[in-house]
């Protein structure tokens, strides 16, 4: 097959603009290498004046209006206000003491009245007292004990009258009161219950027929309850054994909640009784008032142990109690506490510290920008200072306002 043959000039052409292409290559590549050795000769002075920032313009701030406060922020643990420890009475003519049946769960709730826990097969009951129960109450008895239990027999319904006095009523309703919790009701009979006279009333005769068995409440089986309701802080379980000497079986707090704070004397800062709180607990915020501030028990029994001689001791610990205005939600648990400290008036003009310029004494002045952008000079009387920011009142009436803007650098 014969070859095709291309005319020389077409030849010439094709290479006349490749050199072309390959020409303007050349220069770009030129223009740019030298463009970039020129960048880096410049002179010492040259780099320093690339480098430098443009000039700051004023700075301003937002003047706002509110109350100027402070908020110191603490952590503790919400529970009851007041905590009481008990021990239950050793069972008599038992070997052990123990908990054989219903079990109380810490962070129930307990009320005057009802069964705490089942201890060797029997009840016992907690009520509502300012005093321990000392005595086994029976018919016959009277006393501010024997109002206690009535008031609590009462408070569930049971029909008496409660008068103090331990009559065939009262220990009716308490036969009834055992056999609604599913117990049966202890009985012993007057012989037994007294031998002798007690405020004036005669002594049985021995020759009378011996009366019918009265129903009474053994003292093992009754507890002094601190109020009406009361949450277990701690509790006891099936199996437990009770009694010990000195060892409480189990703890019983009031129904209203406060938050415990403990913590180092210098974090205390200014903070005094008195002062209002926010607490922060389970998504809710509930306000408050700080309660007494003393000497936290671990500082109390430092001091007592006598310095151990370190060059640096830690900071003695103080606690306090703040206590809601309504009631907490739920029971226990961890909580924020911001303790507010309030500086000045509610309607004051805030504005940060650094705007505030002091010519002497009682002439303050403060740079403020007008509609137009010049700048105007506006005396004030500075009326507190917090955490950067000052509460300021302007001296001519209305030469400073909220929203406006003020210079501060």
């Amino acid at each position: 097959m014969d070859e095709v043959a291309v005319p020389e000039t077409a030849r010439r052409s094709r290479w006349i603009v490749v050199i072309v292409v390959i020409a303007v290559v050349l220069i770009v590549a030129l223009i740019g290498a030298g463009f970039w050795f020129a960048a880096q000769f410049q002179s010492s002075a040259q780099q320093e004046a690339n480098a430098k920032a443009p000039a700051p313009g004023p700075v301003f701030a937002e003047v706002t209006q509110g109350a100027l406060a402070g908020e110191v922020g603490f952590t503790g643990q919400a529970g009851p206000s007041t905590q009481t420890p008990v021990t239950v009475l050793p069972v008599a003519e038992a070997s052990l003491t123990v908990v054989t049946e219903r079990p109380l769960a810490t962070g129930a709730t307990a009320s005057s009245g009802q069964v705490l826990t089942e201890v060797n097969g029997r009840p016992l009951f907690g009520v509502q007292s300012a005093f321990s129960f000392y005595r086994d109450m029976g018919v016959g008895d009277r006393g501010p004990d024997v109002e206690a239990l009535q008031a609590a027999l009462v408070a569930r319904s049971y029909q008496l009258n409660a008068d103090g006095r331990f009559g065939g009523e009262t220990a009716a309703a308490v036969k009834r009161w055992y056999q609604d919790n599913g117990y049966e009701a202890p009985t012993r009979s007057a012989a037994a219950e007294k031998t002798s006279s007690e405020g004036g009333e005669k002594a049985p005769d021995p020759s009378e027929k011996a009366p019918a068995a009265e129903g009474y409440v053994p003292v093992a089986e009754i507890l002094a309850m601190p109020s009406a309701s009361a949450q277990v802080v701690k509790g006891v379980q099936v199996g437990q054994r009770l009694a010990a000497e000195g060892v409480p079986d189990f703890i019983l707090g009031s129904a209203d909640l406060v938050v415990t704070i403990t913590v180092p004397v210098t974090d205390l800062g200014d903070v005094v009784a008195g002062d209002a709180a926010v607490i922060s607990i389970g998504g809710t915020e509930v306000e408050g008032i700080v309660g007494d501030i003393r000497p936290s028990d671990s500082a109390e029994d430092s001091e007592g142990s006598g310095s151990n001689g370190d060059a640096e001791q830690a900071a003695p610990e103080v606690t306090f109690a703040v206590v809601p205005k309504t009631a907490l939600p739920g029971s226990s648990g961890r909580a924020r506490v911001a303790v507010i400290k309030q500086i000045v008036a509610e309607d004051a003009l805030i504005v940060p510290v650094l705007a505030v310029s002091d010519r002497g004494p009682d002439k303050n002045v403060l740079t403020k920008q007008q509609a137009d952008g010049t700048l105007l000079e506006v005396p004030v009387t500075v009326l507190g200072t917090l955490q950067g920011e000052v509460a300021v009142e302007p001296r001519d009436e209305g030469a400073l306002k909220a929203g406006e803007l003020v210079r501060v650098g």
